[in-house]
């Protein structure tokens, strides 16, 4: 859960991690699947989702031999949900994999954008956000 305000912010400065998070904002990836759209090694990107669910940001699922990562939407903490709903609207709008240096990025294919709940639209008029995956449910819809 999230241990501080500080940690949460300290967790976040961390340029590649950022990157990580932004990844899972729309759907649930696994591991191999961030490594391919993000180009980074495997073991970068597991310490860093380990690092996001130390911090309540993410959330893994396992299901049979796969292990699914997605940002934590239904943390029991609020400001974590108005986070991540802030985040996804950024990169979703901005459509970059690195908010934090602007660069366009793999985190928003053609045409699509990330977020959370259909409902939100995007301000320029363009297709809703796919609502969060749901477990147990066809992710091949969710996916970027």
């Amino acid at each position: 859960m999230v241990r501080s305000l500080r940690d949460v912010f300290h967790e976040l400065g961390d340029p590649t991690r950022l990157r990580v998070l932004s990844a899972i904002l729309g759907a649930r990836k696994n591991v191999s699947g961030i490594v391919a759209e993000l180009g980074l090694a495997q073991p970068q990107v597991s310490y860093h989702l380990k690092k996001l669910k130390e911090t309540g940001l993410a959330v893994e699922e396992r299901d049979g031999r796969w292990v699914w990562y997605q940002a934590f939407w239904d943390s029991p903490d609020e400001h974590v949900r108005e986070l991540l709903d802030l985040m996804a609207r950024w990169v979703g709008e901005a459509g970059v994999a690195d908010p934090a240096d602007g660069t366009r990025g793999a985190t928003r294919a053609a045409g699509k954008s990330v977020g959370r709940g259909a409902a939100a639209e995007r301000p320029s008029g363009g297709e809703p956000r796919p609502a969060r995956p749901k477990p147990g449910g066809d992710l091949d819809d969710y996916l970027l």
